[in-house]
């Protein structure tokens, strides 16, 4: 097994670094500014890739504060002639992943696991983390509803989870 040493810095927001991030969030990124903006931006994986090469390769911080990154990216935007992206590109964190099925196994009960969803999404706010991705959304829904497969009670568990996440993310 060969294993590459990666050589993207991290990203500082706050007290906590960040290490998980890709070209796909910077796309997701710029689409986002793009849409706000109202209009197309058909380059938008090159111009990502190009800021995950600067960073690999000719960024000469071990760390890189998220606010130092995000007006870096503005100012390319803006000097490669994307003014109004630049204008709409909104700070944010990769997204953190949140494992609801590992939590729903912790806390069993609705009432132990939404009370604890809620603490650590409010304790990763606490500290800068503010996108988040949610995983076994499926699997959680049939634990908090003792359930082993699809049913009526666990699609509205199913239901009752996603409403939850809209009104707290």
């Amino acid at each position: 097994m060969i294993a590459f040493k990666n050589n993207r810095p991290v990203l500082q927001t706050g007290h906590c670094v960040i290490s998980d991030y890709d070209r796909e969030w910077l796309s997701n990124l710029l689409q986002e500014a793009a849409d706000a903006a109202g209009t197309t931006l058909p380059l938008k994986d090159e111009i990502a890739a190009g800021i995950l090469l600067y960073l690999e390769t000719e960024c000469p911080l071990h760390a890189v504060p998220l606010d130092y990154l995000f007006d870096r990216m503005r100012r390319l935007l803006e000097q490669i002639g994307l003014p109004l992206i630049a204008a709409n590109l909104r700070k944010q964190t990769p997204p953190i992943d949140i494992e609801l099925d590992t939590l729903a196994e912790e806390a069993p009960l609705p009432l132990f696991f939404y009370t604890e969803l809620k603490r650590r999404m409010d304790g990763l706010r606490r500290i800068g983390l503010d996108t988040y991705h949610f995983s076994g959304k499926k699997e959680c829904s049939l634990a908090l509803g003792d359930r082993r497969r699809v049913c009526p009670t666990q699609q509205r568990a199913l239901q009752e989870l996603d409403a939850f996440l809209q009104a707290i993310a």
